[in-house]
């Protein structure tokens, strides 16, 4: 007889992540998948990480015992000297928690500063998973537009005062990714990053400034980091998911000492420690001088494969059905659609290619707090896991799905 179980009202509120659900439906034989913003395997550095796991002789007993909730000592410092040049300033260990992917440090960060009915300030549209974790704890969400040049923030503090309007009280968090954006393919621009930090501090809003594809630039200049430009209230996070390998679950987040204190015992809740095993062999990995000769040649590999995507939509896409900008760096095309794109999708998985539909990347009309934003005529297009050959055969794909719109 099946147990009668009483829910929380947290899970009762809980839904599953687009993106992983999209799983099981594109695993079919014979399916080109733009879907998931999936790194190449034929890219990853095994013979260099398995090297790197002689390590354990000397290591081993450290590696394999309980460790510090803050992280590995080692690579605190190495993460530490690696963002100094990023983040304007010498950061101390105190100011770092390593965490178990980047997911984990905004879950952190959402336990930590996020009730129930608090207001999220996040550019429309975002990242799928930020929704998924904010919406676990009761957030709400106001939206700022996002255009080519990230998020519209001459359109911000309005947004903040709305949603003051509205709730009674201040947005708690403003959430962005600055740099190539998932899923918009957006890079916030210089001066609009300087306006951001500059309503923040008014407001005084801290932001949670993501950053897993800062170092996948393909062409152009790097652009300060907001927390360079912003006198505190900046929490910066980043992750070796997209530069080394997502299996090993190894990311970080940077901010004020007593943030990052709150995030710690947050975690030590959650699984007490990130793998010691993986952080060794990560410290060892960047100890050798691994990392930056592995980032140069994915920046290339992904470079290519972004050309064969802009090249292969413009070929074959129809383009009174289909209008986007080409990113300049990270994993993702992002088109506007003539029509739904999640009646486009259907029809794509049954001519043998999948997408993530765009309204995936908003929240629900009843989580936002202000206008809504409508997702459905995008599609977000991932490059970096499809070899050239299969991105212009799923091209040709979507384009005969389009064709039977």
């Amino acid at each position: 007889m099946a147990f009668d179980y009483i829910y929380s009202e947290r899970a009762a509120g809980l839904r599953p992540s687009p993106i992983r659900e999209l799983f099981k439906l594109i695993q079919r034989p014979g399916m080109i998948s733009f879907a998931g913003g999936l790194p190449d395997p034929a890219i990853f550095p095994v013979d260099e990480f398995a090297a790197c796991s002689d390590i354990l002789r000397s290591k081993g007993l450290e590696a394999l015992q309980y460790g510090a909730t803050e992280g590995y000592r080692p690579l605190v410092l190495e993460i530490a000297g690696r963002m100094e040049p990023l983040l304007g300033r010498p950061v101390t260990p105190e100011e770092i928690v390593i965490s178990s992917g980047s997911q984990q440090a905004m879950d952190m960060l959402s336990r930590v500063l996020i009730d129930p009915g608090d207001v999220i300030v996040a550019e429309a549209p975002t990242y799928p998973g930020a929704l998924h974790t904010f919406r676990a704890v009761g957030a709400r969400f106001a939206l700022v537009p996002c255009d080519h040049d990230g998020m519209q923030t001459e359109r911000l503090a309005e947004t903040i005062e709305r949603s003051r309007l509205t709730t009674g009280r201040l947005p708690k968090l403003i959430y962005t990714i600055v740099n190539f954006s998932n899923p918009s393919g957006a890079c916030l621009a210089e001066a609009r990053r300087r306006q951001l930090a500059e309503i923040a501090a008014r407001y005084g809003i801290p932001v949670l400034e993501d950053d897993p594809y800062g170092e996948l630039r393909y062409s152009g200049e790097r652009i300060p980091t907001l927390f360079s430009m912003a006198p505190g209230g900046v929490l910066y996070a980043s992750s070796f998911s997209k530069v080394l390998a997502p299996g090993v679950r190894v990311a970080w987040a940077v901010g004020d000492a007593e943030l990052i204190r709150g995030m710690v015992i947050a975690k030590q809740g959650m699984d007490l420690c990130t793998s010691v095993v993986a952080q060794v062999l990560v410290t060892e990995y960047c100890r050798r001088g691994h990392l930056d000769g592995h980032l140069a040649k994915i920046r290339a590999h992904y470079a290519t494969k972004a050309a064969a995507m802009g090249a292969a939509l413009r070929e074959h896409l129809p383009a009174d059905q289909v209008s986007f900008s080409e990113p300049t760096g990270g994993f993702f095309f992002w088109v506007r659609l003539a029509g739904d794109g999640q009646a486009l999708f259907r029809r794509g998985v049954d001519e043998g290619v999948a997408f993530l539909p765009g309204e995936t990347c908003y929240p629900e009309a009843k989580e936002t707090v202000g206008e809504p934003q409508d997702g459905r005529p995008f599609a977000r297009l991932c490059f970096t896991f499809a070899q050239p050959d299969e991105i212009v055969e799923g091209t040709k794909r979507l384009a005969a799905a389009l064709r039977r719109s």
